[in-house]
């Protein structure tokens, strides 16, 4: 069985100045993002969210397409600043089993 593939992407101006800036200070880049890592896990900085269960998220998602519907497209949550109604629905879309429900999210979302 394969390993599944977990990784992230730059853009090319940051992974640019990230290399430099890491080369500056003697790290390559594997060491650097270490580095960062163990600093961000030391400061508490670092959080992974919990995972989600398919009746939070159909519950979740539910709030959320109302709102759309409402033409409400941003909310606040837990100090994070304007969250995007329509991102947030894209991320709970995959979590989401009923399929009614997923239609209908689907058809608001294509309207946005």
């Amino acid at each position: 069985m394969g390993k599944p593939l977990k990784a992230f992407r730059f853009h090319p101006d940051v992974y640019s100045s990230f290399k430099r800036v890491a080369g500056q200070g003697g790290y390559s880049m594997t060491a650097a993002l270490e580095k960062f890592m163990e600093i961000c896990v030391r400061e508490d900085r670092l959080v992974f969210p919990e995972p989600v269960k398919a009746e939070d998220a159909e519950r979740e998602a539910h709030i959320m397409l109302v709102w759309l519907k409402k033409k409400k497209y941003w909310y606040y949550f837990k100090g994070e600043g304007q969250l995007s109604v329509v991102g947030r629905l894209l991320e709970l879309l995959q979590k989401v089993n009923n399929s009614s429900l997923k239609n209908q999210i689907e058809k608001e979302l294509e309207k946005h």
